[in-house]
């Protein structure tokens, strides 16, 4: 499965592309992600892996693992995601479309093993609904945040 989503975030590029990547300010435009765990590198640097923990229904988990393909900030930043059967290459690019606006645009591969094959079917339209919702959380998180 391949697809892009994007959005447009009131902001000068390098501080957007910044906040976007700030560990420490995910669990508030993320609000199933529970706990972020660097296991090796210091992110957003290139290189460096976490393990990430999200809730997953009422009472349930989800644990994968991120690292970080390219970092090339402020214009792009790259990670590798991976939770069983799942293997989802983010490619996130940032770009100045004019002096207050900027665009966020990510593109997602994912490859699916095993039974999550069946689920990537299953559940392919509902993909990049999350993305865009994600996207459009942060967009409002860092509009909230600029205008405070």
């Amino acid at each position: 499965m391949d697809y892009t989503c994007s959005t447009t975030v009131t902001g000068e590029r390098d501080a957007v592309a910044a906040l976007f990547v700030d560990y420490a300010t995910w669990v508030e435009w993320q609000p199933s992600l529970l706990s972020i765990e660097v296991l090796e590198g210091a992110p957003p640097a290139q290189g460096a892996r976490s393990q990430l923990t999200f809730r997953r229904g009422k009472n349930g988990t989800m644990v994968m693992t991120e690292t970080v393909e390219v970092s090339a900030l402020p214009e792009r930043w790259n990670v590798v995601y991976e939770v069983a059967g799942v293997h989802n290459v983010c490619e996130t690019r940032f770009e100045q479309m004019d002096a207050h606006t900027t665009l966020v645009e990510q593109r997602n591969l994912f490859r699916f093993t095993g039974f999550m094959r069946v689920v990537g079917v299953l559940f392919a339209r509902s993909f990049p609904a999350e993305t865009q919702k994600s996207l459009e959380a942060f967009r409002h998180f860092a509009e909230a945040r600029a205008s405070a």
